[in-house]
């Protein structure tokens, strides 16, 4: 059989190998890809264009994972063979109960100055034994060790119950009172609050405009005749009310007596014009009560055996400072203290 016999035949074998030659050109990639050792995704298949994408993406989720080690159960069992191959042993003793049984075995010091005092249960419970100072009823007597050192309790209370100048003053500010006021001025009395906090104290009261709290400041100056209670009540003498100013007026005439005099001259230099216009008046108020023989009974501490013509005699220390305030500026001044030179150079010319 020649070639041409067979064209059929050829032509199905070149076929198959133009078909077989073509396959393994489009399959090259794959096998390669398998025959190279690649690692395998598995990723689960979502649609990527389509608006259900975000249904499938696990971006912004919590993923829970425990991790379990398979080696602790066997370390664990390890430890308890080994516990259990150990002799039991007893418990330890707790180091209160050593220290409890060894305290006695201290000696003290026979050099150290102690007290002992022992006490005796009360009756009752009611008492100082909610304190803790004394046993309960019924219990057996203590020994209270006293070395000396509460020797200044009573004090160092105190000092700690000593308030300061800000929470008097708003104590004060805020609970106005007679009782109030009557602890400032025991504190005052004791050194405890200064002069300064004081006066400021007395300031805010006469500035209220409750007639009350204007009282509780009349109050606080009656108890201290000094030049501060002086000057503060004539500053704010036109700003309380009839009565009071009938209580102020008989708290200033006390200023006329011999033993005040000073307080009086010294007003009289102030800078302040109410306070020397008040100090003046008293002056003269005073003057004419040492010429007739009448002596304010407004202060019992008034009475001191002052007669009449030592109290007029003790009003010629003025002259000079009425001369000046004859020189003022202010008219009433300058009134008051000419009336008062008149008055009294004519009383002491004539002793």
């Amino acid at each position: 059989m020649s070639f041409t016999d067979r064209k059929l035949e050829t032509a199905i074998l070149g076929f198959a190998i133009v078909m077989v030659g073509g396959m393994g050109y489009l399959l090259k990639a794959p096998v390669q890809a398998a025959l190279g050792g690649q690692d395998v995704v598995y990723e689960m298949p979502r649609p990527k264009t389509s608006f259900l994408a975000s249904l499938f993406d696990l971006g912004g989720r919590e993923v829970s994972r425990n991790y379990v080690n398979p080696f602790s159960k066997k370390k664990e069992d390890g430890k308890k063979a080994v516990q259990a191959t150990k002799p039991a042993q007893a418990p330890a003793k707790p180091a209160v109960a050593q220290k409890k049984k060894e305290a006695p075995k201290k000696s003290e010091d026979p050099r150290k100055g102690k007290v002992d005092v022992q006490v005796v249960a009360a009756e009752s419970a009611k008492g100082l034994g909610d304190d803790g100072f004394m046993a309960d009823s019924g219990s057996a007597p203590q020994r209270v060790e006293n070395s000396g050192k509460n020797q200044n309790v009573a004090e160092q209370q105190q000092t700690k119950n000593t308030l300061s100048g800000d929470q008097w003053r708003a104590l004060m500010m805020a609970q106005p009172s007679k009782e109030n006021m009557a602890k400032l001025l025991e504190a005052y009395s004791k050194k405890e609050v200064d002069d300064q906090t004081f006066y400021t104290i007395v300031t805010d009261l006469f500035r209220s405009n409750k007639v009350e709290t204007q009282a509780l400041a009349l109050m606080a100056v009656k108890s201290n005749y000094s030049l501060k209670s002086f000057s503060v009540t004539s500053q704010y003498y036109d700003q309380l009310t009839p009565e009071l100013q009938q209580q102020a007026h008989a708290y200033l005439l006390n200023y006329a007596v011999s033993a005040r005099l000073a307080i009086l001259m010294t007003a009289l230099q102030s800078s302040d014009v109410e306070v020397v216009g008040t100090a003046a008046q008293v002056v003269l108020a005073g003057y004419q009560n040492a010429k007739g023989g009448v002596v304010s009974s407004g202060d019992p501490r008034n009475s001191r055996g002052d007669i009449t013509i030592n109290s007029i005699s003790g009003y010629s220390k003025f002259i000079p400072i009425f001369q000046q305030l004859a020189q003022s500026h202010d008219s009433a001044i300058v009134t008051l203290a000419n009336t008062a030179l008149s008055q009294i150079q004519s009383a002491v010319a004539s002793l």
